[in-house]
Protein backbone atom coordinates (compact mmCIF):
# COMPACT_ATOMS: atom_id res chain seq x y z
CA UNK A 1 0.00 0.00 0.00
CA UNK A 2 2.79 2.41 0.91
CA UNK A 3 4.65 1.65 -2.33
CA UNK A 4 1.52 2.32 -4.37
CA UNK A 5 1.11 5.71 -2.70
CA UNK A 6 4.79 6.57 -3.26
CA UNK A 7 4.50 5.52 -6.89
CA UNK A 8 1.43 7.70 -7.35
CA UNK A 9 3.24 10.69 -5.80
CA UNK A 10 6.28 10.09 -8.02
CA UNK A 11 4.07 9.75 -11.09
CA UNK A 12 2.28 12.97 -10.19
CA UNK A 13 5.58 14.83 -9.78
CA UNK A 14 6.78 13.55 -13.14
CA UNK A 15 3.61 14.74 -14.85
CA UNK A 16 3.90 18.17 -13.19
CA UNK A 17 7.54 18.51 -14.26
CA UNK A 18 6.73 17.38 -17.81
CA UNK A 19 3.85 19.84 -18.06
CA UNK A 20 6.06 22.61 -16.65
CA UNK A 21 8.58 22.12 -19.44
CA UNK A 22 5.79 21.98 -22.05
CA UNK A 23 4.39 25.19 -20.55
CA UNK A 24 7.71 27.00 -20.89
CA UNK A 25 7.83 26.07 -24.56
CA UNK A 26 4.17 27.01 -25.11
CA UNK A 27 4.74 30.45 -23.56
CA UNK A 28 7.29 31.09 -26.31
CA UNK A 29 4.50 30.62 -28.83
CA UNK A 30 5.19 27.05 -29.93
CA UNK A 31 2.25 24.87 -30.89
CA UNK A 32 1.29 22.13 -28.45
CA UNK A 33 2.52 19.26 -30.64
CA UNK A 34 5.86 20.98 -31.19
CA UNK A 35 6.24 21.66 -27.46
CA UNK A 36 5.42 18.03 -26.64
CA UNK A 37 7.90 16.78 -29.23
CA UNK A 38 10.68 19.01 -27.94
CA UNK A 39 9.94 18.01 -24.36
CA UNK A 40 10.19 14.33 -25.26
CA UNK A 41 13.35 15.02 -27.25
CA UNK A 42 15.01 16.76 -24.31
CA UNK A 43 13.93 14.00 -21.94
CA UNK A 44 15.62 11.42 -24.15
CA UNK A 45 18.57 13.53 -25.29
CA UNK A 46 19.38 15.29 -22.03
CA UNK A 47 21.37 18.51 -21.66
CA UNK A 48 22.71 18.66 -25.22
CA UNK A 49 19.19 18.56 -26.64
CA UNK A 50 17.93 21.22 -24.24
CA UNK A 51 20.82 23.49 -25.23
CA UNK A 52 20.07 22.99 -28.93
CA UNK A 53 16.38 23.66 -28.29
CA UNK A 54 17.21 26.86 -26.40
CA UNK A 55 19.46 28.10 -29.20
CA UNK A 56 17.10 27.13 -32.02
CA UNK A 57 14.00 28.71 -30.50
CA UNK A 58 15.65 31.59 -28.61
CA UNK A 59 14.65 30.24 -25.20
CA UNK A 60 16.26 30.81 -21.82
CA UNK A 61 18.71 27.92 -21.38
CA UNK A 62 18.87 28.22 -17.59
CA UNK A 63 15.08 27.98 -17.23
CA UNK A 64 14.88 25.01 -19.56
CA UNK A 65 17.77 23.30 -17.80
CA UNK A 66 16.08 23.77 -14.43
CA UNK A 67 12.85 22.34 -15.83
CA UNK A 68 14.76 19.38 -17.30
CA UNK A 69 16.44 18.71 -13.96
CA UNK A 70 13.03 18.65 -12.26
CA UNK A 71 11.79 16.30 -14.97
CA UNK A 72 14.81 13.99 -14.63
CA UNK A 73 14.44 13.94 -10.84
CA UNK A 74 10.76 13.06 -11.12
CA UNK A 75 11.56 10.39 -13.73
CA UNK A 76 14.24 8.83 -11.52
CA UNK A 77 11.87 8.83 -8.56
CA UNK A 78 9.25 7.08 -10.68
CA UNK A 79 11.75 4.44 -11.81
CA UNK A 80 12.93 3.73 -8.27
CA UNK A 81 9.42 2.98 -7.07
Amino acid sequence: MKNEKELEVARSEFIKAFNHLVGILRMKGLKRKVALGLTLMTLIGGRASIRNTAITFGLNYANLLEALERLEEAWNTTLIH
